[in-house]
């Protein structure tokens, strides 16, 4: 889309003399954009846009000179348009004149002369004559849905009372919708209701002080399709003006697979590959935020090391693709053991831990780990008839009576698994009953 951004366009230091006896001789207008706006245009193209001087032409938009018509075809972008060689029909709007029909073509010019911001040379050639009856008409609409039909993102065209005036195949798709059944009708009608009802305010605000937050720059959001499914989109907005009239055209992006993708990301950030249960990251901060919340409620909270017995023969002997069965079914058996508010989460190779919240009190800690070390101790089918069989040996520490912080409830927890090890293994004992046994 053709925008710009304050300040971003290269000084008269840095911009290379566009303005030579070559340039000046071509019949053609020629124009460089730097950041969707005119930094030079030669006397043919000042002449050809119907101004006295081609400084009424400096500074301003590209897109200020585009029949309202091609808004559509502009809001792509005009890099959109250095791949197409033969050039692309557009028709310009010149200042107090009719309708001029052009062959455009656009050259990048920032990596040759070396510029610090985008930059774009375009050259415009005067096809009006050229242009005979409906055939001719007829190619330069073929060629204009050509390009636009190789879009995948909405692009749709409303006027300030937000009714849609044009919408593209893509948008079509994207909604759910026909062109038949949009046009004329608000562009509410793709909203969800909350954002629907903001939006008459934000297109008024706009009209009357010139800000928007999606003007010229791209914001998420959400859509609704026509089934009433909702999506989250990326959309970058901006202004024409046909005559009195303003136009505001969208470009609209389905950003449903990028939003799955960094879920997946975020996902992978937090969890264990293997079990899929919350890694050490991710229960470090929800035991922070637990001790936090059981500060402020008053109700114990237990935290619960969970040591497996016997699983280092499980990989010597049957294979490490074994031993992540057995891994992943310790995982769903002790989420079993445990209600959905509660943590479970894997902190090691063998090693897992669970935060119990709102306990009504602290024995009721002991009775979830025995249930884990009863369901823990039955076979686990690991394959080719085999069977594998661990125990646990589990910690258990409670808050606030072991510690007040989550590095003292780890260290008790911790040190109440091991006092279970060298009692023998697969059983639990509380911090309490072992923190002043001599060692």
């Amino acid at each position: 889309m053709i925008s710009h951004r304050k300040g971003s366009a290269v000084s008269n230091r840095q911009r290379p003399n566009y303005d030579t006896e070559l340039v000046r001789a071509i019949s053609n207008l020629v124009c460089v954009l730097e950041e969707g706006r005119i930094t030079f245009i030669n006397p043919a193209g000042a002449e050809m846009l119907n101004v006295d001087s081609v400084k009424d032409v400096l500074g301003r938009d590209f897109a200020d000179f585009v029949h309202a018509d091609y808004a559509d075809l502009i809001a792509l972008g005009i890099e959109a348009f250095t791949e197409e060689e033969s050039g692309v029909p557009l028709k310009l709007r010149p200042i107090h004149a009719m309708p001029i029909d052009v062959l455009m073509h656009v050259r990048e010019l920032t990596e040759e002369c070396q510029l610090e911001t985008q930059a774009f040379m375009v050259e415009c050639r005067d096809i009006s004559n050229y242009i005979k009856a409906s055939e001719d008409a007829r190619k330069r609409e073929q060629r204009l849905a050509n390009v636009l039909g190789t879009v995948q993102d909405a692009i749709i065209t409303i006027d300030p009372k937000g009714k849609i005036q044009s919408i593209n195949a893509a948008g079509e798709k994207m909604f759910g919708y026909t062109k038949i059944e949009l046009l004329g009708h608000n562009v509410k009608t793709l909203m969800p209701k909350e954002i629907a009802t903001e939006h008459d305010s934000y297109i008024d605000n706009y009209v009357t002080t010139g800000e928007g937050q999606v003007m010229n720059s791209s914001m998420e959001s959400e859509g609704q399709q026509a089934d009433g499914t909702l999506f989250p989109i990326e959309i970058s907005v901006t202004q024409m003006t046909e005559g009195s009239q303003r136009l505001f055209t969208g470009v609209i992006r389905d950003i449903t697979q990028r939003k799955k993708a960094l879920q997946k990301i975020e996902h992978l950030a937090h969890h264990d590959s293997l079990t899929g249960l919350p890694n050490r990251n991710l229960y470090m901060e929800r035991v922070e935020r637990a001790v936090v919340r059981a500060r402020r409620s008053g109700k114990p909270l237990a935290l619960l090391f969970v040591d497996l017995d016997k699983f280092k023969p499980i990989n010597d002997n049957l294979g490490h693709e074994a031993g992540d069965i057995v891994l992943k079914t310790v995982a769903e058996r002790m989420l079993q053991c445990v209600r959905q508010s509660d943590t479970v989460a894997r902190i090691g190779g063998d090693e897992f831990v669970a935060v119990l919240e709102n306990l009504d009190a602290a024995e009721s800690a002991g009775v979830v780990a025995k249930k884990i070390i009863n369901i823990l101790v039955e076979d686990v089918d690991v394959g080719n008839g085999q069977l594998a069989n661990v125990g646990a040996s589990i910690g258990i520490s409670i808050f606030p009576g072991d510690g007040d912080s989550t590095d003292e409830l780890a260290r008790a927890a911790d040190e109440a698994m091991y006092a279970v090890k060298e009692a023998g293994r697969n059983n639990f004992k509380f911090y309490k009953d072992v923190k002043d046994k001599p060692s």
